[in-house]
């Protein structure tokens, strides 16, 4: 019975560091785009004159250069991240309940959405 208790406690906590996870991966990438809205109204131009950069070291570049868009694109890229590291961490959160079968599965997700962004970037 005691032993239930701490597994209720354990999982309780867990769900909410995910949802924390979540949660403050959106509040960042709405704080990114907006400050990329902003410039763009301030500026009146996205910041490139013909094509948005696609590579993530233009992007940052562009981020230093107080370019709209490439702040707004880093905002959809860290939205576009937030599952990722959430899968991630369920990786540890099912390694502290010792549940192998769901760790291994997780693992082989998280490959997999590694895997497919290396094939997106190249």
């Amino acid at each position: 019975m005691e032993q239930s208790k701490i597994e209720k406690k354990n999982e309780t906590q867990i769900e909410k560091t995910v949802g924390w996870i979540l949660r403050t991966g959106v509040f960042i990438s709405i704080v990114i785009m907006l400050i990329g809205v902003i410039i763009f109204f301030v500026k009146g131009n996205d910041g490139y004159p013909n094509k948005i950069p696609s590579n993530l070291l233009s992007l940052f570049n562009g981020l230093l250069q107080a370019k709209a868009a490439a702040w707004m694109m880093i905002g959809i890229f860290v939205l576009i991240l937030t599952p990722a590291i959430r899968v991630f961490a369920s990786i540890f959160a099912f390694l502290f309940e010792k549940d192998y079968l769901y760790t291994t599965i997780t693992a082989i997700v998280f490959l997999i959405l590694v895997f497919a962004a290396i094939i997106g970037l190249s």
